[in-house]
């Protein structure tokens, strides 16, 4: 049966997509989900200076009910990937090159400097993935450095990022995540 679906001119082999976080940590985990079936997967957000992330450990936190205290799941406390921005635009080609079919997303954050975005975004552009997913709206995406919700909640900032968005969008034109909160 064909379950392939096509969105915004990107063909995905079935709609069934991982999410950027630890399911795409690395280029070993992101062809397991391929070949466990998934059509594509947004990989870990990355950055151009992983040497300023300090991840915590552990990295998952208990999600409690609100009325009973039980503990009904779990959330990812994890941050942007602390692994090399090289690392990382060898492993996009690798599974490019074995996994062609399947869809690749990179999830990309920085600082609050568009050079610094232009940059990251043809780096990892030239590694041949599918689409970017500019990432706005991490709560733990190094606010301290006014990256992640701090680009997403501040008005100015989003009316830049807004920009930067449409200036980027020639070179993957998928996947942007924003702030959900509104601004009053």
């Amino acid at each position: 049966m064909d379950l392939s679906i096509t969105v915004n001119g990107i063909t995905f082999p079935n709609p069934f997509l991982l999410g950027s976080g630890p399911p795409g940590t690395n280029a070993r985990v992101i062809a397991k989900s391929y070949d466990a079936g998934w059509g594509g997967a947004v990989a870990k957000t990355v950055s151009l200076e992983s040497a300023k992330v300090v991840n915590v450990v552990p990295r998952y936190g208990k999600l409690r009910s609100r009325t009973s205290g039980e503990v009904i799941g779990f959330e990812n406390i994890e941050l942007i990937s602390d692994r090399p921005i090289d690392v990382w635009l060898e492993e996009f080609r690798q599974v490019k090159k074995d996994y062609p079919k399947h869809i690749l997303i990179a999830s990309i954050m920085e600082e609050y400097e568009k050079s610094r975005w232009q940059e990251l975004t043809r780096m990892v552009q030239d590694t041949g993935v599918d689409a970017f997913e500019l990432n706005f709206s991490c709560p733990h995406g190094m606010t301290e450095r006014r990256m992640g919700s701090e680009m997403g909640e501040q008005r100015q900032t989003l009316r830049t990022s807004k920009s930067l968005r449409s200036l980027l969008y020639a070179a993957a034109p998928w996947a942007s995540r924003l702030s959900t909160r509104s601004f009053r």
